[in-house]
C-alpha cells in the first residue's frame, strides 16, 4: 500500500467519523424538548419575517437551516476537542476521530 493511499484513507476516516458523531450529537441535542421548542419558535419568527418581506421559504424551513448550522458547529467542536485532547493523550484522538495518524500531504507545486 502506498503512502498516498494510506494518507487518503486516514483523511477519509478522520473526516467521516467526526461528521457522523457530530450529526448524531446534534440530533440528540435538537430532540431535547426545550431546544425543540426554541427551534420551533425561531422557525415561526423567521417564516413570518420572510413572508412579511415577500421572500417565501419554499421547501426549506428556518428550523432546518438552523439545525444544519448547529450540526456543522457540533461537528467542528467534536473535531477540535479531539485534536486538543489528542495532543496530550493520543488514544483520545484515535477513539474520537477513528485514527491517531494524521495524513501527510505533499505541496502541490513543490520544486
Amino acid at each position: 500500500m502506498t503512502t498516498k493511499t494510506t494518507d487518503t484513507r486516514t483523511a477519509v476516516v478522520r473526516t467521516v467519523v467526526p461528521a457522523l458523531i457530530g450529526v448524531l450529537l446534534a440530533r440528540l441535542i435538537a430532540a431535547v424538548p426545550g431546544i425543540a421548542a426554541a427551534l420551533a419558535w425561531i422557525d415561526g419568527v423567521l417564516v413570518e419575517a420572510a413572508a412579511a418581506g415577500g421572500v417565501p421559504l419554499v421547501g426549506v424551513t428556518a428550523a432546518w437551516l438552523i439545525q444544519a448550522a448547529l450540526t456543522a458547529l457540533v461537528i467542528w467542536a467534536w473535531y477540535a476537542l479531539a485534536r486538543h485532547l489528542g495532543r496530550r493523550w493520543p488514544s483520545f484522538e484515535k477513539w474520537m476521530l477513528g485514527s491517531e495518524a494524521t495524513p501527510h500531504y505533499e505541496p502541490r507545486y513543490a520544486r
